[in-house]
């Protein structure tokens, strides 16, 4: 389970990876909307890539909690 988890956090950082470099490539061009829409998807993506990272740091400690230690 927690390695789905993680590679949901790769997924993340690689959306806002490739929206930074759509946002460089679009920075001069005249159709601005598209720029704001990539450097929207960035931020979501940088904003999911961190809730993501806590929630699953949370399963992993609840996980931790609920082992029983012999």
């Amino acid at each position: 389970m927690t390695k789905t988890l993680r590679v949901f956090e790769i997924v993340w950082l690689v959306i806002t990876a490739l929206s930074v470099l759509e946002t460089i490539r679009l920075w001069n061009s005249e159709d601005q909307t598209q720029r704001y829409i990539f450097i929207g998807f960035a931020i979501v993506g940088i904003l999911m890539y961190f809730f993501r990272r806590n929630m699953r740091i949370k399963m992993e400690k609840r996980e931790m909690d609920k082992k029983p230690i012999e």
